[in-house]
């Protein structure tokens, strides 16, 4: 191929690599954490990681243990993580927050257990000196009625189970109880979420904030349904905000993406670039496609195949992998 082809095919293919990033945005959604346990099983391990007070754990480390297997991920912004390939086996799961004792549990996995089967292993991070399985003893809880904790409680166990239609009466009820429970209406919309109910879920979101306008999660929350619903100018604003409050990756990430979607190239790169340095994972793969793109819009060909190989390495199954190892070959040829 000539030069003058090469460059044509190049520039007209750093378009499809930010375009085509879409749907594998949407794809990774709100929570999408699944890292290879490298045990060569089937089976998978999820759960939540929840603060002594009931938020979610962001970027909590979790480590997945066992006599054939030692690996790690790190939660999201909604305090999920998960491991996938799981063998049958004695295993121990452990989530790190600084400050405060590891959560750990313990879980044996049937050899025979069904391809694909996931179990769920929710984690709660406890204060010192807190009783095991109390997680409501923070400022979310402070003159919530018992019996609507206790409904909030069964709702997250619902939820961790991924029953989310049980979830959801579950936090309705929490709410009849006391009409201020924001926690219950964040866990209500993430349930939601779930369903793939936006609007039911950014109703809920939004309850939250207007009771506890420093809920940060439900900020995030908002800001990402927006991301979805493709109000990107909104969407960017809400993540802006949130991340004068707190450094969280996957606000650097939709953030650079919505710019990116309102073409703002050189505003998007910072954050995809900040996104990277706190958490380098396949959580964070998208950054890398996103940076390749821009890089390649730059003519910063070494850059731009650098980017995407990073990319492919954490998402080798993309749907157009072939497209990309060739654009990659082209890009080398011009560096």
């Amino acid at each position: 191929m000539s030069r003058v082809r090469v460059r044509a095919a190049v520039s007209l293919f750093s378009a499809v690599i930010i375009l085509g990033a879409t749907s594998a945005a949407l794809a990774q959604g709100y929570g999408s954490r699944n890292r290879p346990a490298g045990g060569g099983g089937s089976a998978n391990i999820s759960g939540r990681v929840v603060m002594p007070d009931g938020t979610p754990a962001v970027g909590a480390k979790v480590l997945l243990n066992s006599s054939d297997v030692n690996t790690f991920t790190f939660t999201d912004s909604d305090g999920n993580y998960g491991f996938s390939g799981v063998a049958g086996g004695n295993y121990t799961i452990t989530a790190k927050v600084e400050g405060l004792p590891d959560a750990t549990e313990s879980y044996s996995i049937d050899a025979d257990t069904g391809a694909g089967q996931t179990i769920s292993v929710p984690l709660f991070i406890r204060n010192p000196g807190q009783k095991k399985g109390d997680f409501a003893a923070g400022p979310l809880f402070t003159g919530v009625p018992k019996p609507a904790v206790d409904l909030f409680r069964s709702g997250m166990e619902k939820l961790q189970a991924n029953d989310t239609k049980d979830a959801i009466s579950l936090f309705d009820q929490a709410i009849a109880g006391y009409a201020n429970f924001a926690a219950a209406y964040y866990e209500r919309g993430s349930a939601y979420l779930r369903e793939k109910d936006l609007d039911k879920a950014l109703e809920s979101f939004v309850k939250a904030i207007a009771i506890k306008s420093d809920y940060l999660e439900a900020k995030y929350s908002v800001g990402y349904i927006q991301y979805l619903k493709n109000n990107f100018e909104v969407s960017a604003a809400i993540f802006d905000d949130v991340l004068k409050v707190k450094q969280m990756p996957e606000a650097h990430l939709y953030l650079g993406i919505s710019l990116a979607k309102l073409h703002n190239m050189d505003a998007a790169l910072p954050h995809f670039k900040a996104a990277l340095a706190a958490k380098d994972d396949e959580s964070m793969a998208l950054a890398h496609r996103y940076l390749g793109g821009i890089y390649m819009q730059k003519k910063q060909n070494a850059e731009a195949a650098a980017e995407l190989e990073k990319y492919l390495k954490l998402v080798p199954k993309t749907p157009d992998a072939d497209k990309l190892r060739a654009t990659i070959a082209d890009l080398k040829k011009q560096s």
